[in-house]
């Protein structure tokens, strides 16, 4: 998929979130209609009709709802294709092969992160405290996004069908970077809600957005040929377990533990032109056009969050 301009692409991010966000606020626009007319009600999940739809939303919103700061460890389980030369030409051909061609024990994988996290929840009306929908965003993830196996230590094209050492040299471990803003949606359901240990279990769906991609290897860069990293954008499903400890009548702590998986996301860096020292002075740089591979993304999130009920 082609990246548009780093401003739209940060819009695009934006509205994803904000989309999400838009759900919960419809969610609970609806939540607050159906409850209707309700007078006289002690129930925590129950709206007064105040007069106004949206004074409705805001009362339920109020009484109805929690949310969590705390820190958040992305780690990276997945698995890759091998690297794939899509369509190696001329020179570049007798090093990697003619047309499209698979190089063995290779792949692509992605750095790990810690950063903050934040989780917004609301209890869904009538389920007496036992479901609730909730949406965790974080700040821009920035990862690596890496070779694997024998890619980081050997050459991927070091002699030509001829038999001539390239010189080509290996590429290391990283490509370059990139950013992730990967909002996510869940249903939560707790057992129990009235104990001091309240264990949960969720699924829900996560929509993984990258944007601001930069390949910053100097091999790829030896010509200051600038190559792009670009990355597809699929909906990934979400597994959720967690264990709240209340603390408070209001507060709370949090381990919440999300597995991320069933997509898989298509990566490609384009514009490849590398340096063979054993052959440029006489051939000059060698364009091998574009690399790719296809990673079976598989990721958990681990957090540990101070939560408070508004």
């Amino acid at each position: 998929m082609i990246q548009d301009n780093m401003s739209v692409r940060r819009a695009l991010g934006k509205r994803a979130a904000v989309a999400i966000l838009g759900c919960a606020s419809l969610f609970a626009a609806g939540s607050a209609l159906a409850q209707g007319q309700m007078r006289g009600d002690d129930s925590s999940d129950t709206v007064e009709d105040k007069g106004s739809l949206l004074h409705q939303v805001f009362e339920y919103t109020k009484n109805n709802s929690y949310f969590r700061v705390g820190v958040l460890h992305f780690q990276y389980y997945g698995t890759s294709s091998r690297l794939k030369v899509e369509n190696a030409q001329g020179l570049a051909a007798q090093g990697f092969g003619s047309g499209e061609s698979r190089l063995d024990h290779t792949g692509s994988s992605t750095g790990n992160l810690t950063t903050l996290g934040g989780t917004f929840g609301m209890y869904i009306p009538k389920t007496g405290k036992h479901l609730a929908m909730e949406v965790t965003l974080a700040p821009p993830l920035k990862l690596d996004f890496e070779v694997s196996k024998n890619a980081i230590d050997e050459s991927l094209a070091p002699e030509t069908n001829g038999g001539l050492q390239t010189g080509i040299p290996p590429l290391g471990q990283s490509i370059g970077t990139l950013k992730a803003l990967p909002p996510n949606l869940t249903i939560v359901y707790r057992p129990w809600v009235d104990t001091m240990f309240q264990p949960y279990i969720g699924a829900g769906a996560m929509y993984l957005y990258t944007y601001d991609t930069d390949v910053n290897n100097e091999v790829l860069n030896a010509y200051g040929n600038e190559p792009t990293l670009n990355l597809t954008k699929p909906v990934a499903c979400v597994g959720q377990l967690g264990m709240d400890m209340k603390l408070t009548e209001k507060m709370f702590l949090t381990a919440d533990v999300k597995y991320v998986g069933c997509a898989e996301v298509e990566a490609k860096v384009n514009n490849i032109v590398v340096n063979a020292p054993n052959l440029s002075p006489t051939v000059g740089p060698i364009n091998v056009g574009t690399v790719s591979s296809t990673n079976d993304f598989k990721a958990v999130l681990y957090q540990l969050s101070f939560g408070m009920h508004f």
